[in-house]
This record gives structure tokens, C-alpha cells and sequence, in this order.
């Protein structure tokens, strides 16, 4: 038989002096004990040296700055006054930072203004960055055996309806310099049999850099309109992202304006990251909306064989039965279906700035033909072919494509491109952005990348 309990009643012990060792609160498996045990954030003081003076009173402590801002990715905290209210409550995030109960938390403030004034190139953090990076190629954790690519959007802080038209002349990237080179070089080569053979110039010659006309928005002119179908509208950023496919660590995000085209970037993005890491790249894996020739030929310059997904296209060009010809590389040239020969007579270039070597057949011989009806029509006087320079590169993707290889690269770029950006919008901090600038939103990639990479790179050194 039970006996009778009388109330009790807390007594008021808020006034008492304790000693507390913050140490014994953290759990051993909590997260950011165990970053704090693999990872030496001591290199940061000499990363920072050149952004303050050596004289007059001290600073504070520019790793504390750091690992707190860290903290606000790695538990998805956006607003820089909630993360000061999160660390003076949290006992994990005070130990973590080194703050005693009594130390004071560095203001929100503190943060925008060394943005606006010390770090407002953002090259600081990119240095971190890729300082865990190289930690992770040094063991062993990044092999640069395949790499993946993809791009993810990230909502801007800009208005949707304040956007101007604007012309702007559009330059080469990088890679696309290597293919304007060669077709210099195949002009060159033309122009000479031309001369040798008392032949006039024909066709148009390629023009260079090209003037289109884009939308710019004015409350972040940085940002761009993203337009892609099953994509939401309005202002956006990109990140273009590489990961390293052993491990899933990042090794490169790069943010552009919404508008630009994912390919752009690719090769000259994996050419930095192998120079900068010193890596050997072997296999490149991304999806459909990367395979150009233009792609393929910066690849082939790198020394890395591409695994992207064909596009459903029946077509070099404009021409939708060119299949049916035969090309002979020997020759450069097609035969018909009627036996006739199709001779290369003049590069021109798209409205997209590609080049194309264009393949015409004798207007006499097209005159006579019984498959002129159904090959190209009454209007015009003979056939032509549209090959788009190092065409042969991309068509030996499309048989690459047929390999189980090829399927293995694309699970990877599934699993970790698809997997990375689902985590970091829903996880650490990359769904959207209250900054404006181009700066600021490389400084948001690099951390939710960052936040990502340590949980992976922990993990695997576990």
C-alpha cells in the first residue's frame, strides 16, 4: 500500500554561484564536437593576417567570427540576429566557439560590416574553402577520379517586375576560345585550296563575338531571369557545382545571374579546380543540357572523356534526314543516297555563336535527282549539311551513352548533384538569399557547401 506524498515545491536557486565545465554537456556524437576533433581551424588566423592591421586595439577572434557563421549553415539558420539569439541560449554552439556563460556573443553587426568593409570580396572565404578541400585531396577523401556537375537555382531578394532591356556583347568563354582558334585555322586552310583552285569565296564567314539583347534586374542587377521549364520564374541565381564523386565533396560551386547557360562554365570551371587541387580528372558525368560540341572539344583539351546525357535530337542542324548521308572523315564530306558528293564549302556560324561547316552538293547534280522532292524540296537548288565543328566528339558520346559505364556515372551525378542540393537548400541555408550582389552570394554557396562537405568529410574519417 502506497503512502501519502505531500507537494513539492522547486526552490529558487537561480542566485547560487556553480562552476560549469561546458565541456560535459556536448554529447560525444553531437556534430560539432566531432569537427572539432578532426579539424584544425587554426589555419584561418593566417588566412585572415592581411585583412587587419598590425597595430591599434584588438579584433575579435576571426575564427570565433567564422565558426560562427559556420554554425548558422550548418543547423539552417538565415537570419544573422536569430543566430546571435541561437548561441547565447545554445551550450553545444557556446563550447564550440569557446564562449564561457559569461562571455559575451558577437552582435549580428558584426558580421554585415565586416562583409560591407574587410571581406567584401569574399576571396577570404573561397580561400578557406579550399583549404578543407585540399585537407580532403590530401586524404584520400577526394580522388578526382569523376567528377559530376550541375547547376541549382537559388531565389533572389530582387523585385520581378523591375527589369530593363539591355544589348550586350556576348565573348567566348575559355573553352569556347579553343574552337574559334580552330575555325580560324580551317578558314585559313580553305581560303588556301580556294587560291589553289581559282575558285571563289562562298558562304558567309563566321563573325566572332555576337550582340544579343537580355533582361537585366535592376534591384540586383547581378542576379538574372530564370526561364527554364518546370523551373519557377523571376529573378534567380545559379550555382554551378562539381562534386567529387567518391565521396560526394564539393570541389567547386561557382554562382552566376539565373540566365546563363549551365554549359558555359563547365570546362573552364574543371580546368580550374584540376589546376588548383592538382588533379588528374579522368571522366566528367553531367546531364543533357551540357552536351555540345563546344563541350566536348574543351574536354577533349583537358584530357577528360565526358559522360553526359544525349540530347533526343535527330539533327546536326536544321536538316532532318542528314542521317541518311554517309560521312566520310577521310574525305571531310557526305555521300547522298543517290551516290552523290557532298564537299565542305564554307564555315558560318549560329545564332547561339556555334560554328558549322556547312556541306553542299552540286546544284547539277541535285537538279537530276529522283529524290530531290523528299530530300530538300522544290525551293531550293541543292542539298546542304550542317556539321557543327568536332561534331565526331559529340557523336561518340552518344555511343559512350550505350555503355554500362555511362549508367554508372549518371547514378553518381543522380546521387550526388540531386542529393547535394536537396540537402543544402532544405538543410544549410541555399533555398533562397536576403543579400544582393554577386560577392555575397558566392560567400552563401561557399558556406552551405562547406556545411556539407564537413558532415560528409567527418564521416568518412570516422
Amino acid at each position: 500500500m502506497g503512502g501519502f506524498l505531500m507537494m513539492g515545491r522547486k526552490e529558487e536557486t537561480q542566485g547560487k554561484l556553480e562552476f560549469i565545465d561546458l565541456n560535459s554537456f556536448v554529447p560525444s556524437d553531437h556534430v560539432l564536437r566531432i569537427i572539432q576533433e578532426k579539424i584544425d581551424f587554426s589555419f584561418i588566423y593566417k588566412k585572415m593576417e592581411k585583412y587587419y592591421s598590425k597595430v591599434g586595439r584588438k579584433s575579435l577572434d576571426p575564427v570565433l567570427l567564422f565558426k560562427m557563421i559556420l554554425i548558422g549553415y550548418l543547423f539552417n539558420i538565415d537570419s544573422e540576429r536569430q543566430l546571435e539569439k541561437e548561441v547565447i541560449l545554445n551550450l553545444a554552439y557556446r563550447w564550440f566557439l569557446g564562449l564561457d556563460l559569461t562571455d559575451p556573443v558577437p552582435d549580428h553587426s558584426v558580421f554585415s560590416q565586416n562583409r560591407r568593409r574587410r571581406f567584401k570580396d569574399g576571396k577570404v572565404f573561397q580561400e578557406i574553402f579550399d583549404h578543407i578541400i585540399q585537407l580532403c585531396v590530401d586524404k584520400g577523401i577526394v580522388t578526382g577520379e569523376v567528377i559530376v556537375t550541375d547547376s541549382t537555382h537559388i531565389k533572389a531578394s530582387a523585385a520581378k517586375d523591375k527589369v530593363q532591356k539591355v544589348e550586350v556583347t556576348q565573348t567566348p568563354s575559355q573553352y569556347l576560345n579553343t574552337l574559334e582558334e580552330e575555325a580560324k585555322k580551317i578558314e585559313m586552310e580553305l581560303e588556301e585550296k580556294r587560291k589553289e583552285a581559282g575558285t571563289q569565296k562562298r558562304g558567309r564567314k563566321p563573325k566572332g563575338p555576337i550582340t544579343i539583347t537580355t533582361s537585366v534586374v535592376t534591384t540586383d542587377p547581378d542576379s538574372g531571369l530564370l526561364n527554364r521549364p518546370g523551373k519557377p520564374g523571376g529573378p534567380h541565381y545559379l550555382a554551378h557545382t562539381s562534386i567529387d564523386a567518391a565521396n560526394g565533396i564539393i570541389v567547386d560551386i561557382h554562382p552566376t545571374a539565373g540566365n546563363l547557360n549551365d554549359c558555359e562554365l563547365f570546362v573552364e570551371r574543371l580546368n580550374v579546380t584540376q589546376e588548383k587541387f592538382g588533379l588528374d580528372i579522368k571522366k566528367a558525368g553531367a546531364d543533357r543540357g551540357y552536351d555540345t560540341t563546344p563541350i566536348y572539344h574543351g574536354l577533349n583539351s583537358l584530357g577528360i572523356i565526358g559522360y553526359i546525357s544525349p540530347t533526343e535530337s535527330n539533327s546536326a542542324s536544321d536538316s532532318t534526314s542528314y542521317r541518311e548521308f554517309t560521312y566520310i572523315g577521310e574525305r571531310d564530306a557526305y555521300i547522298c543516297l543517290n551516290q552523290k558528293v557532298l564537299s565542305f564549302t564554307h564555315l558560318a556560324q549560329s545564332k547561339k555563336g556555334q560554328y558549322i561547316k556547312t556541306y553542299s552538293a552540286k546544284a547539277r547534280d541535285c537538279k537530276v535527282c529522283p529524290l530531290r522532292d523528299s530530300c530538300f524540296g522544290p525551293t531550293a537548288s541543292k542539298r546542304t549539311i550542317g556539321r557543327p565543328i568536332a561534331h565526331e566528339l559529340l557523336e561518340a558520346n552518344a555511343e559512350r551513352a550505350k555503355t554500362n559505364e555511362y549508367k554508372w556515372v549518371q547514378k553518381l551525378r543522380r546521387v550526388w548533384c540531386e542529393g547535394s542540393f536537396g540537402t543544402m537548400k532544405m538543410k544549410h541555408n541555399l533555398y533562397k538569399t536576403y543579400k544582393r550582389g554577386i560577392e555575397k552570394i558566392l560567400e552563401q554557396c561557399l558556406f552551405s557547401a562547406l556545411a556539407l562537405n564537413l558532415k560528409r568529410m567527418i564521416k568518412v574519417l570516422d
